[in-house]
């Protein structure tokens, strides 16, 4: 018996006890308060300003221009996108991490129960108009059509919040299942290759769905997803990590990203970054570990 029904009812019980909205059975969203957004946003900009070497700019489309010119310095950046943590703007990073905690704290405030851990690892990405060359051939690279599950195990939820940029021509594609009663659970196995998994594509179809900005959006790992890029678009930055609910376990490679419930950054935690931007970068300890492992220390305030 596979796991469909339950995964059904898990999102039910989210959009109930959360108050998000069903985009379709496996999906949700949910408008992130204008003020807590903004708040989100601008330390979000800070925090790549520092990152890029780039200037500072309150106007999202200057700013935006300002990552164009500065995005041949990847010093800081992933072949993925991700903009990793460092020495340098630790404080600015720290910042992120309060609002980001904050958003979640009001979502799941409603019924905080729920949750069963946090992950205290949101990736900030940057998605460019052109991929970057690096990433072209990796094995994990996000502009394959690929399920979390294959490098996280089956149960997690991804969380993705577009921020800035063009997110209606660059955006996170889901795929759809053609037929729910062909689902099966060996679509969402481990594997060390997204390439690997393709086989899984001829039960699926590619939806309509596009996330929406500025908000909370809630899926399955049921669902496949992509970085989809029309032609001529430009770069756009967004929020991805994953939450967690239900009484399941978590990958042993992944399980150091968690806290047992949302700190408040500033007040109780400090996320202390031991890597400089002069040091060379340090390769993922695994294939299914997360880029900041080893590299981050809780202080505890």
């Amino acid at each position: 018996m596979s796991s469909l029904n339950y995964r059904k009812q898990r999102m039910d019980e989210i959009s109930q006890k959360w108050h998000m909205t069903k985009r379709n059975n496996f999906f949700l969203e949910k408008k992130i308060a204008r003020n807590q957004f903004l708040n989100l946003k601008n330390s979000i900009k800070a925090y790549i300003s520092k990152a890029m070497h780039i200037e500072y700019a309150d106007n999202d489309d200057q700013f935006m221009q300002n990552v164009e010119v500065g995005k041949h310095d990847l010093t800081n950046i992933t072949p993925n996108g991700a903009v990793v943590p460092k020495k340098e703007y630790a404080i600015e990073y720290n910042l992120f991490l309060k609002h980001w905690c904050e958003i979640t704290a009001s979502l799941v405030e409603p019924n905080p129960e729920l949750l069963k851990k946090f992950r205290v690892t949101p990736n900030i990405r940057i998605k460019f108009g052109d991929e970057i060359t690096e990433n072209k051939n990796r094995n994990l690279n996000t502009a394959i059509p690929h399920s979390d599950s294959w490098v996280e195990g089956p149960f997690g939820l991804n969380m993705h919040v577009p921020i800035i940029g063009d997110c209606k021509s660059n955006y996170l594609c889901f795929y759809r299942l053609i037929s729910e009663n062909k689902f099966d659970d060996n679509f969402l196995k481990t594997s060390e290759s997204y390439n690997d998994m393709q086989w899984v594509l001829e039960n699926y179809k590619e939806d309509s769905l596009i996330p929406n900005e500025g908000y909370l959006n809630l899926s399955d790992y049921t669902l496949l997803h992509k970085t989809k890029r029309e032609p001529h678009c430009g770069s756009r930055i967004s929020i991805d990590t994953t939450i967690l609910v239900g009484d399941h376990p978590i990958h042993p490679d992944r399980d150091v990203e968690y806290l047992d419930e949302i700190p408040r950054i500033g007040e109780n935690l400090f996320i202390v970054c031991e890597r400089s931007e002069k040091n060379a970068v340090i390769e993922k300890k695994t294939t299914y570990s997360n880029y900041t492992t080893g590299s981050l220390t809780r202080l505890k305030l």
